[in-house]
């Protein structure tokens, strides 16, 4: 009797071994710890003249400390109401967790930097505003060009490709809401692509990261849930190849 006695306690001790082992790595909930968000401080002049060449930066950092493994940093550059017209740089790694370019800028106006950088897992894309040459002249090209309708619709055209947002006509906070990306390109359903949403509600909050799946040929499907009512901004990233596109729109949750 007593030896039985005896086996059933080692065998509670091994068990109790094993759960601690098992829980090493998590929370005291058991839960894993979420990763901190990757930073990026976007370094663009706020003026510069025509024909000079201009240092764009972006600095990585992980919870204070550098990132010198992002897997893509590029710089996105186009002239205010030309978006369709933009062109992507790769950035080269300078040390330090800072990526940029050396760019010149032969004409006058306002141009819009905007970085894209993907790094564990995670996707961030800041941007600022540059002049270029007289402020007087920017808002003579800013009047010509007017508002750039692609970059505010929710049907957006460029390189042939088109991407359209199809959600419920009323999304409610706190509860599953089923988006939809259809996308085409040359009239052809865009079959096989990368498809992420970026929702963000409030600039001082990190964005909400929504990967969706292809249901159909061309069409991209996940749930999103908001935690707070009032306009949400949706930026769409389409990946595929050497194919890098993204669209912005914005959605209104009620409560």
């Amino acid at each position: 009797m007593k030896r039985m006695l005896w086996l059933l306690f080692v065998s509670f001790l091994t068990l109790t071994a094993c759960g601690q082992s098992d829980n090493q790595g998590s929370g005291s909930d058991g839960e894993t710890t979420e990763p901190q968000p990757i930073e990026v401080a976007l370094q663009v002049p706020e003026q510069a003249e025509s024909g000079d060449s201009v240092s764009l930066t972006a600095k990585v950092t992980q919870g204070g400390e550098n990132v010198e493994d992002a897997e893509e940093v590029e710089f996105e550059v186009w002239q205010e109401g030309t978006k369709e017209e933009s062109e992507l740089i790769e950035a080269e790694y300078q040390g330090d967790g800072i990526y940029g370019i050396e760019k010149s800028f032969e004409v006058e106006g306002t141009y819009v930097v905007q970085s894209h950088v993907t790094a564990r897992q995670m996707h961030i894309m800041p941007k600022k505003s540059l002049v270029i040459g007289d402020s007087d002249t920017t808002k003579v090209n800013e009047g010509e060009h007017g508002q750039d309708s692609h970059e505010d619709s929710d049907h957006h055209h460029a390189d042939g490709l088109t991407v359209q947002l199809d959600s419920p006509e009323a999304i409610k906070v706190h509860e599953d809401s089923k988006m939809t990306v259809s996308i085409n390109q040359e009239d052809e359903p865009l079959t096989g692509a990368n498809v992420t949403l970026e929702i963000s509600f409030d600039e001082n909050e990190n964005p909400q990261w929504i990967d969706l799946n292809e249901e159909d040929s061309g069409s991209y499907t996940g749930n999103v849930t908001f935690a707070h009512p009032g306009s949400h901004a949706v930026n769409i990233h389409v990946k595929k190849g050497e194919l890098h596109s993204h669209q912005e729109t914005a959605i209104e949750v009620e409560e």
